[in-house]
């Protein structure tokens, strides 16, 4: 007689995965599981509304930043460089793409900044950008939260004082940091 399935876990499968991806699954899939990090991604590939894509000047500017990044990722991230006096070559990485894409980006912004004024001060303005920074990387779990870490200090300080999403991800890179030399844990 067959097994009914369980109506709230859902209908089991298996998939065939190259080597290289399921590895990069396991490392995005963090302590949630590689179950959960594929259910997430095909669950996202369905949803009809992807962020920022209801309102259309974000829509047209994340497609144009879409298309830039495309475009930087086909650029060689690697050079070879002559040694000096020994006629030898070595490999280097090449931040270039990275450096025209993130110009590539302020151009796409400045482009697509709407007519009108600022209302938030300042101070509110860093708020907000903290927040949409947490949400950012707060949704990328662990590679979020590395990311986190390559930010300077005083940006890590700013947002733990923001609140909400941008406080939230401070806390958890804290809690993730190797604790320092000579330190008492």
């Amino acid at each position: 007689m067959p097994r009914r399935p369980l109506a709230d876990k859902g209908v089991q499968t298996s998939v065939r995965l190259p080597r290289d991806l399921y590895d990069r699954l396991i490392s995005a899939a963090g302590d949630k599981g590689i179950g959960e990090e594929i259910r997430q991604r095909l669950e996202a590939s369905f949803t009809p509304t992807t962020v920022g894509l209801e309102d259309p000047r974000f829509r047209e500017l994340l497609t144009a930043i879409g298309h830039a990044a495309a475009a930087a990722a086909k650029m060689p991230a690697t050079r070879e460089v002559a040694v000096r006096g020994g006629g030898n070559v070595r490999r280097e990485d090449d931040k270039t793409p990275f450096v025209a894409f993130r110009e590539a980006v302020t151009s796409l912004m400045d482009a697509f900044e709407p007519e009108g004024v600022r209302m938030a001060s300042d101070q509110i303005l860093i708020r907000l950008a903290d927040q949409l920074v947490g949400i950012a990387l707060g949704a990328l779990g662990d590679r979020g939260l590395t990311a986190f870490s390559n930010l300077a200090e005083v940006d890590q300080a700013s947002m733990e004082r923001s609140g909400g999403e941008a406080r939230a991800l401070a806390a958890k890179a804290k809690r993730r940091r190797p604790p320092e030399e000579g330190s008492q844990t």
